[in-house]
């Protein structure tokens, strides 16, 4: 049995999408991308905001973009945030740079949207000074932790002024989690899971506690050490024959019928089944071929619909994921139209 300690995961998710990357919106899984303010599909976990998908903050910013009470503009913040975010990442990941964004500046482009709109939410504890101290923690965090650590640093992990009632990002809970139900634009603010409380992703799960098999959140296990249905591996590693094992680079020694556990993802690579060695994605663009026997994903943020890469809808394009034309993060489909759902809309 093969179960990967870390989900792939997110707004509302490819594969690709998926381990990692955005710090507040419904997409991705790292503590510097995927971490922060996302919606639960990111099994990030106990993710910290404006990044990835993880200081506590004390004050109320409504929709000013931010600047309540702090000394430093959203707009200055954000913009630091998306360009220390985005760097990380290419330096950590590029694979997941290619897959997600196509490029570094595009990265930075929609990573800047969606900041702004999880600075204006109603009753977030975010501001621009508390971002800045994110910032700060964030990219003093090694790769691994940064693509899979899990609790985010506690200068990501704020907390907001709604208890019990609707959300959209973690930072505007009292409890720092918004939690969504599967195919939902919003979420409830709700407290985080403790050893034995039930779960359907990691990111229910407080501190480092992992979502077991079982449906539980569970303390995990680190490297070389047992797992299974109780006991689920620490993110970033992979249960591999009752053992967290970490996940190979390019050239690792691979078995076809792991399904892939054994190989690093985020680095870009999956196990060939005729060498058995860990190797490289093809990363088609728009148009190229993808899916069948190619072991490929589609650059950009694409998705392969009938064997050829479909790119991403811009804002205000029609979208429908039925034929693969979906929006690039952090747009989501609504009323079949490319656009940003933003937090004012959770009521």
């Amino acid at each position: 049995m093969t179960i990967r300690g870390t989900l792939l995961g997110d707004v509302r998710a490819s594969a690709l999408v998926s381990c990692l990357l955005v710090l507040f919106l419904p997409v991705a899984c790292a503590n510097g991308g995927s971490g922060g303010d996302s919606p639960s599909s990111d099994d990030g976990g106990d993710d910290g905001g404006p990044v990835g998908d993880g200081a506590k903050g004390d004050s109320t910013v409504a929709g000013d973009g931010g600047d309540s009470g702090s000394s430093v503009s959203a707009t200055k913040a954000c913009g630091d945030n998306a360009s220390a975010y985005c760097t990380q990442l290419e330096m950590c990941a590029p694979f997941l740079i290619t897959v997600q964004y196509g490029d570094e500046l595009t990265c930075v482009a929609r990573n800047t949207i969606a900041c702004a709109d999880v600075l204006s939410a109603p009753d977030t504890g975010w501001n621009g000074d508390v971002l800045e101290a994110c910032i700060k923690a964030r990219s003093a965090l090694a790769c691994s932790d940064f693509l899979e650590g899990k609790p985010a640093p506690q200068a990501c992990r704020v907390t907001g002024q709604i208890f019990n009632g609707p959300c959209r990002y973690d930072g505007q809970c009292g409890s720092g989690y918004c939690r969504y139900a599967s195919g939902a634009s919003c979420g409830t603010c709700v407290n985080l899971g403790e050893t034995g409380s039930p779960c359907t992703t990691s990111a229910d799960c407080d501190g480092n506690l992992m979502c077991a098999s079982s449906g539980t959140c569970q303390p995990p296990s680190p490297l070389t050490g047992s797992c299974g249905a109780m006991a689920p591996c620490q993110q970033g590693l992979a249960c591999v024959g009752a053992a967290c094992v970490q996940p190979g680079a390019l050239g690792a020694t691979c078995s076809p019928s792991n399904n892939n556990a054994d190989c690093d993802y985020d680095q870009g690579v999956y196990c060939d089944s005729t060498s058995k060695e860990c190797s490289a994605y093809l990363t088609p663009q728009a148009g190229g071929a993808c899916g069948g026997t190619i072991a490929t994903v589609c650059a950009g943020g694409g998705t392969c619909y009938k064997s050829a890469c479909v790119p991403p809808e811009m804002d205000g394009a029609m979208c429908a994921s039925a034929t693969g034309e979906n929006c690039l993060y952090p747009s989501t489909c609504n009323a079949g139209t490319c656009g940003l759902y933003s937090g004012s809309m959770c009521k």
